[in-house]
């Protein structure tokens, strides 16, 4: 079941979307009206901006980094794991901020390319230990270079201050580190 409602009395939308019922029809000033309401607007939407930049974003990775080469969830893995060292699968998906199936994924693509190593842990039989191969450090180091190419290409828009701004509203906005 789904309900809209507005709060204003001129104008009352009110649906209950029940299996087999048919909502009431709208005329198009209806529709508008309560648009306008409110407020809604695509082109100011933070999660529609946020979206488009994450595009921008991407484009640059695409451009810089080939598309085939790496994805940026499989540079963000590899490169927790060269700062890291050797993590447990679940750490490392905290840490560079993925989901677990998402870090499974990324984890099978690194094995099959034999960038990284995966082993029983000594101490916990339980959990599986991820470390970079030796092909998979001399992989990592020269995508550092490019992935801050990617970063000053996709901020060179904004000045100094305004990037240093951005990053630290967008940190905001992303919620607190889930490993802190």
């Amino acid at each position: 079941m789904s309900t809209i409602e507005t709060m204003e009395d001129e104008t009352h939308v009110e649906t209950n979307i029940e299996q087999g019922s048919e909502p009431p029809e709208l005329g198009r000033d209806e529709i508008l009206a309560y648009v306008a309401r409110t407020g809604y607007s695509l082109e100011h939407h933070p999660a529609h901006i946020i979206r488009r930049a994450h595009q921008r974003a991407t484009a640059c990775f695409q451009e810089i980094i080939p598309v085939n080469d790496v994805t940026p969830t499989q540079l963000a893995a590899l490169v927790t794991l060269l700062k890291a060292g050797e993590l447990s699968q679940n750490h490392l998906g905290r840490i560079s901020q993925m989901d677990p199936s998402t870090i499974s994924l990324v984890v099978k693509a690194l094995l099959k390319r034999g960038l990284i190593a995966r082993k029983r842990s000594e101490t916990d039989q339980r959990m599986t230990m991820i470390t970079l191969t030796n092909r998979g450090v001399h992989y990592t180091l020269p995508l550092l270079d490019q992935s801050m190419q990617v970063a000053r290409k996709l901020l060179e828009p904004l000045t100094p201050a305004e990037q240093a701004t951005l990053l630290d509203l967008l940190n905001r906005v992303s919620g607190p580190d889930p490993t802190e």
